[in-house]
């Protein structure tokens, strides 16, 4: 099955290792990589005769929490359960004024996240990039009295299809593929810098997170990925390459990255705005297919899709389901952001479901961060979330622990003081996080 295969190539290649957090009476101390600070003290006494000398040495440990494990979990005390759930919340609209818009429905812009794009999508012509700006300077200025900023999240892939703020923009994925099937080491020295110019550029805007690294493995020609021209082709080695480089890009320019869309879109062939999207792969296919940049490329999140199994989970997708998120999770032992393609338009998420109860379904499968590119409901996805938890204690803990994940990739990125970068290892350097 799945887990089988998978784990043997993960105890290779281990895709994110990172200080799980702890939070007294919370969330569960899953591991031991980032160990607490050791203070040792030794005490000797020596006793001597004129033909024997004895030594007694009495050593004492003393266990302290980290600084920054601390203020995280002083801050999901601080938060309290409404503010927990709006911390697993990313609410979003297209063109300025979303703050307003935010505002209205919750009474408050203070949420997980904000997804900011244009009017009609993409954010063009490129001479409305102060006009992006102004809108992402809006949200920061309208959340300076929430307990953490929210995360400035957008879109910007590769090439011009999907570039939902104005920068200057990448190669196409197809270009990508070509070059560096043709000489892989030079084009990963060429695409590094561009990359990090490309983030730099979405920093300079304000963003802090960037939905836009896909790692889509095209199953055969006529997936939607494919005749979108989104994806770096049908080579998972040269997909992992390339996202490898494209998130070490954006993190060398203080820029969050996401993989997607996660377990593979590229083995879909119907469109998920508009259709349930079914794998033509099976499970065990995507374990020796699809799996492969997700294992190479240690990244700070990772966007699962709306994409359907036959026979796994009663065909619910992958955004709302437990069994494909423990593929992640559990078999790829991956402990960063796990947030969810968009929920609010998308239809591959299924119609049987209010907004809030794709909310609380995401939340309950494993996901960190429900997406909605949408405010309409933002007030009734709040109510349904804090209800389900106040009577729920399991789903209290786990809207908890989600919201100890996005703090933590908010101290990473500098917007909770005493919250570390070092104790996330969000760039990926191996032993970063000791």
């Amino acid at each position: 099955m799945v887990r089988r295969n998978v784990v043997a190539i993960a105890a290779i290649v281990i895709v994110v290792s990172v200080t799980t957090i702890v939070v007294a009476g919370l969330i569960a101390d899953r591991s031991a990589e980032a160990p607490a600070s050791t203070t040792t003290t030794t005490s000797s006494t020596t006793t001597t005769t004129t033909t024997t000398t004895t030594t007694t040495t009495t050593t004492t440990t003393t266990t302290t929490a980290r600084p920054d494990v601390e203020r995280i979990a002083m801050e999901l005390d601080r938060l309290g359960l409404e503010g927990q759930v709006r911390e697993v919340l990313m609410f979003g609209a297209g063109g300025p004024e979303v703050e307003l818009r935010i505002a209205e429905e919750l009474g408050t812009t203070c949420v997980g996240g904000v997804f900011v794009a244009g009017t009609t999508g993409n954010w063009s012509p490129r001479g409305s990039i102060d006009a992006a700006t102004d809108a992402v300077t809006a949200i920061a200025t309208a959340s300076a009295a929430c307990p953490t900023p929210p995360l400035i999240a957008t879109d910007a892939e590769a090439g011009s299809r999907v570039l939902k703020v104005p920068l200057t923009p990448l190669p196409s994925p197809a270009t990508l593929e070509t070059n560096h099937v043709a000489d892989p080491g030079t084009t990963s020295i060429a695409l590094a810098p561009a990359v990090e110019a490309f983030a730099t550029e979405l920093a300079s805007i304000g963003v802090h997170v960037n939905f836009g690294v896909v790692a889509d493995v095209d199953a055969e020609l006529g997936t939607y990925m494919d005749r979108q021209g989104r994806s770096f082709g049908a080579d998972p080695a040269v997909v992992a390459a390339i996202t490898g480089t494209m998130v070490e890009g954006h993190c060398a320019a203080g820029v969050a990255a996401a993989l997607k869309h996660f377990p593979n879109q590229g083995s879909t062939v119907e469109d998920p705005h508009r259709l349930d999207s079914f794998s033509t792969n099976d499970p065990d296919a995507w374990a020796s297919f699809g799996a492969l940049p997700y294992i190479e490329t240690r990244a700070p999140l990772v966007m699962t899709g709306h994409i359907r199994y036959e026979g796994v989970d009663n065909g619910t997708p992958a955004s709302l389901s437990g069994v494909i998120t423990s593929w992640l999770r559990a078999d790829l032992a991956y402990d960063g952001v796990i947030v969810t393609d968009d929920m609010h338009v998308m239809r591959g998420v299924g119609s049987d479901l209010t907004p809030a109860q794709r909310a609380i379904a995401a939340l309950r499968a494993g996901a960190d961060l429900a997406l909605f590119v949408g405010v309409d409901d933002a007030a009734d996805i709040v109510a349904g979330l804090v209800a389900e938890a106040s009577v729920d204690a399991a789903f209290a803990d786990r809207i908890a622990e989600s919201a100890a994940r996005v703090l933590r990739l908010k101290g990473a990125l500098g917007l909770i003081p005493g919250a570390s970068a070092t104790w996330f290892d969000w760039c990926g350097a191996p032993g970063a996080s000791d």
